[in-house]
């Protein structure tokens, strides 16, 4: 059974990084960012109203993430303009707070507009985690870690 069907299903997650909100900001802003942690083949926009062209190996289009919001460095938000049907109009947002005591950046990420619980949402579930997990490694230890590597 793939799951029952509603409005809207949500993704989300959590990662603390001793990295101040600046440097998160950059990981998820910027070319240099973004390939160094999710993929190294990505077209990255200038800010809100751009889109964010994303390829994965062995996929016949790209992810298109347009930026709708774009407020350094407390709040991304993504909506997936082009790529597969299931991700179309889904929004990815990206929270950043001081994680307390000045420690860090907490980062709260969420990934909603999901109509049902099929394979794609199971996929993409197990997918964030891992893309995530290489976001804290890189700003972690500033060392580049892209998960698929061209």
């Amino acid at each position: 059974h793939s799951g029952a069907t509603t409005a809207s299903l949500l993704i989300a997650c959590r990662i603390v990084s001793p990295a101040d909100r600046t440097a998160v900001w950059q990981a998820l802003t910027t070319h240099q960012g973004i390939t160094s942690w999710w993929t190294t083949r990505a077209e990255v926009p200038a800010g809100p109203g751009g889109v964010l062209k994303l390829s994965f190996p062995d996929a016949p289009m790209t992810w298109d993430l347009r930026v709708d919001r774009a407020e350094a460095p407390d709040r991304l938000v993504w909506h997936c303009v082009g790529g597969p049907p299931q991700w179309i109009d889904t929004e990815v947002a990206f929270a950043l707070d001081p994680a307390g005591q000045g420690q860090g950046t907490t980062v709260r990420f969420d990934h909603v507009g999901w109509r049902d619980t099929d394979q794609m949402f199971r996929v993409v579930t197990f997918g964030w985690g891992q893309m995530l997990a290489r976001l804290k490694g890189f700003l972690d230890t500033g060392k580049p870690m892209p998960f698929f590597d061209f």
